[in-house]
This record gives C-alpha cells, structure tokens and sequence, in this order.
C-alpha cells in the first residue's frame, strides 16, 4: 500500500515540476531579447508598432506579396525589421533584388527565442517587445494586410502611447 502512495507522489511531483518549467519557459520566449528592446527604447516617443517579418529568399513568391505592402507603410506609425536565416546574410542585395524588401535586415541569431514556426510571417509588438499577433504570409493576403494593420494599429493607438 505504501509502495502505491509514494509511486502517486512521485508522478504527482513530476508532472506539477514539468507544467511549471513549460509555464516558465513559454513566458520567456514570448518577448524580445532584452538587448533588442534596448535598441528600439531609444527612439522618440511617437506610438509605434514594431512589426519584424520572418522570412527567407527560398519562400514563394506569391508568399512574399506582403513585402510590398510593409514597404508602403508610414514610418511615423510603423517600424519593419526583416529577419532572414543568418545563412543568407551575405546575400542581402539578393535578398533584397529578390524580395524588393527596401526596409532593414537582420539574422535570426539576435532572435533565438523569438522564431516563429512558419516563414513568412509578420509579428507584431510594442516598444518593450510585448507580441501583439503573429500573422502568417499566404498568397493572396496583401489585400487583407493594410487592412489589418490599420485597425490593429486603431485599436493600440491608447496602448501604444502608454508604452
């Protein structure tokens, strides 16, 4: 009977310690590294909205549609960072002949913890590196985009100015 509690006990303690280290680990990784929210705290105190696209010179074109639009947007309301594989970093006028990103690049190392599953994809986050959404890049989505972007960015306008 003893030999019954302490086995209970044990899965018990087991499965409370693997739900805290996933808890823990999850609300970590949901943010930016502290040295990117450095970088972009320094900047004047407009409302802005920090949207860093994920994306690769491998991904389709029809995929890539949403670089014209993030191209088009003020820089007053939006900061656009593209993130590709640190293995195409040396590529960049490739890259960008390619893609027509006319916005700035960076590897994928400054964002460890912050990749998301699918490329391409657009996350959006504040000035202290809260993620606000995670959109994924389909064909036919440059339509829907600028339309998103300026009711999301209606929406946090009040939160934004907060930050």
């Amino acid at each position: 009977m003893n030999k019954y509690i302490i086995g209970t006990l044990l899965v018990i303690i087991l499965a409370l310690s693997s739900y805290i280290y996933k808890d823990r680990n999850l609300k970590k990784n949901q943010s930016l590294s502290p040295s990117l929210r450095i970088e972009f705290s320094s900047e004047d105190k407009n409302p802005r909205m920090y949207l860093f696209v994920f994306f690769s010179k491998k991904n389709c074109r029809d995929c890539l549609e949403i670089i014209d639009v993030l191209n088009e947007l003020p820089s007053s309301y939006f900061v656009v960072r593209g993130i590709v594989p640190d293995s195409e970093l040396k590529k960049i006028n490739e890259i960008r002949w390619v893609t027509g990103a006319a916005f700035p690049i960076d590897g994928q190392s400054k964002f460890k913890n912050f990749k998301p599953v699918y490329t391409p994809s657009i996350v959006g986050a504040s000035r202290k590196g809260e993620v606000f959404f995670v959109l994924a890049g389909v064909p036919g989505e440059k339509e829907y985009l600028s339309k998103f972007l300026d009711s999301i960015y209606n929406k946090l306008y009040n939160y934004l100015l907060s930050n």
